[in-house]
């Protein structure tokens, strides 16, 4: 009897000891056919994305001896294996070829969706090419934009996004940008002018503006002197100083608006010079926005003018809904959708802050 009972507790202890150990076997089988399978089809991923490769290059090499169709064939077979990137950038440089515009933004938009970092400059820039062959200028502004911003230094993209630019300024019939160069010129007498006065030009006088540009640009190549950091430092403060002693006047038109606003800008390291910025902004109606702005904002201008709004104008409580329309009449300005898209990517990070920090303090005003 007492044989039969221990035969019967070894039992049970077996029995106890399969349950415990049982899940970890199970748990290792597992493993372990998990680990075959990969290993069987490691060589199978790396044909695949190998005859993938295989597929783009030939499609490279058509496309190097014009032969843009086999070019196509041969990335999409490359693309049926193994969907990539480099295969529909490449593909769509040659539906551009072929002036197959529409084609040509879808693949350009897929590649972006698959690989925007290495792909990004290719891939913006050959969809731009096409979306302003389609006329979608504003668009093809955006994605130069994009490609420069991955880009900066190219003079190509430069040239290209300035090609957009002039398309769309033209088909929404508002004044082209142009570039602003300051000409010092001799006046021989002052002329004073209101908005609908006619102005005299002396023919002495802008032969004088031409002698001294062309003055001014063989002073620029010679070799300038060092500067007196010390002096140079001391006379910006001065300048500054000066500046912000003198009253902020209410701007009668665009250029006026233009020049205090820049000059404030210039400015920015001095302490008041973000609240004279705010003010000069207040001092503009919401009802003559639109006609005062008539040329448009620079894209730099218009970039700092929203933030600053944003940081020191709606910031504060008693002046937010006064804010809050300036901003909403500012959408209505001509060039807006351009500005906006072309504005500098330091401004963008800017204004970023300032959204944020607006946001936080809708939030804060909400919950009081």
């Amino acid at each position: 009897a007492l044989d039969a009972v221990q035969r019967a507790r070894r039992a049970s202890d077996a029995i106890e000891s399969v349950k415990t150990w049982l899940p970890d076997a199970h748990a290792m089988d597992d493993a372990m056919r998990r680990a075959r399978v990969s290993a069987e089809s490691a060589p199978a991923v790396n044909e695949r994305a190998r005859e993938a490769t295989a597929q783009r290059e030939r499609g490279n090499a058509a496309y190097r001896e014009g032969k843009y169709a086999a070019a196509i064939e041969h990335y999409d077979a490359s693309c049926a294996i193994e969907r990539n990137a480099a295969a529909l950038a490449n593909r769509a440089m040659c539906w551009l070829k072929l002036e197959k515009w529409d084609a040509a933004e879808a693949d350009c938009s897929s590649a972006l969706a698959l690989d925007a970092v290495a792909f990004g400059v290719k891939a913006y820039q050959r969809r731009g090419m096409a979306r302003r062959e389609m006329g979608k200028y504003l668009e093809s502004a955006m994605d130069f934009e994009e490609a420069l911003r991955l880009e900066p230094t190219s003079k190509i993209l430069k040239e290209e996004r300035a090609k957009s630019q002039r398309a769309f300024e033209l088909e929404a019939k508002i004044r082209p940008t142009q570039a602003r160069v300051k000409i010092p010129v001799e006046h021989d007498r002052a002329v004073e002018r209101g908005d609908d006065s006619l102005v005299d030009v002396d023919m002495g006088a802008v032969e004088n503006a031409a002698s001294c540009a062309r003055d001014s640009v063989e002073t620029s190549r010679r070799p300038a002197p060092a500067p007196e950091t010390g002096r140079d430092d001391d006379l910006v403060g001065k300048a500054a100083a000066i500046a912000a002693s003198k009253p902020v006047v209410a701007p009668r038109n665009g250029a006026e608006f233009e020049r205090a606003y820049r000059r404030e800008m210039k400015a920015a390291a001095s302490t008041t010079s973000a609240s004279r910025r705010a003010e000069i902004l207040t001092l503009v109606p919401p009802d003559k926005m639109e006609t005062m702005f008539a040329g448009g904002l620079d894209p730099d201008i218009l970039a700092d003018v929203a933030t600053i709004a944003l940081e020191h104008w709606y910031a504060k409580d008693e002046n937010a809904s006064a804010a809050l329309e300036w901003l909403e009449r500012l959408r209505a300005v001509p060039r807006f959708a351009v500005s906006a898209a072309l504005r500098p990517s330091a401004s963008s990070r800017a204004l970023e802050r300032a959204f944020a920090a607006a946001r936080a303090t809708a939030a804060r005003a909400s919950n009081a």
